[in-house]
């Protein structure tokens, strides 16, 4: 059915979810995982908006990495400890869900797992929605976790 499923990792709940989710279904199927974690871009001054961020690009761009980086050592130490057999790496594209969907392509994977990201219309309209986009453009199925939803049995 699934032989190798992404799991895109981020710094949010319902990521860790969908990290349990895909052990879950590796472990049951027999299936490897790869942990993705996208970079979050530098925000851009809008006209007329207050500035998100008052960090330096540079600085930004170093505590993303290693963010992304310690996200990523999470997942692999928790697909090693289930017996599950994984690959991680870090995604730095201008495009996020275009990164994502190529990645699942080029390494041949057959399911998209990720995590709702929640917060309302407008954070999502700003920071853009990994979800909505992957799911119009992912060529495989896309399994969207959120934060309340139950973990799979153990």
């Amino acid at each position: 059915m699934y032989h190798r499923i992404l799991v895109v990792v981020a710094d949010h709940p319902s990521s860790r979810v969908a990290i349990a989710h895909g052990l879950g279904l590796a472990r049951a199927l027999g299936a490897e995982l790869l942990f993705a974690h996208a970079l979050h871009n530098y925000p851009l001054a809008v006209a007329d908006v207050a500035p998100v961020v008052t960090i330096a690009p540079d600085e930004f761009a170093r505590q993303a990495a290693e963010l992304g980086a310690r996200l990523l050592k999470d997942a692999r130490e928790r697909a090693l400890a289930a017996g599950v057999k994984a690959s991680a790496l870090v995604l730095d594209a201008v495009n996020g869900v275009s990164g994502l969907t190529t990645l699942a392509r080029e390494h041949s994977c057959d399911l998209i797992i990720v995590g709702a990201e929640g917060g309302n219309a407008l954070v999502r309209l700003l920071t853009g929605s990994a979800v909505s986009g992957l799911i119009t453009r992912a060529d495989v199925p896309v399994m969207v976790c959120h934060a309340s939803d139950a973990p799979p049995p153990a």
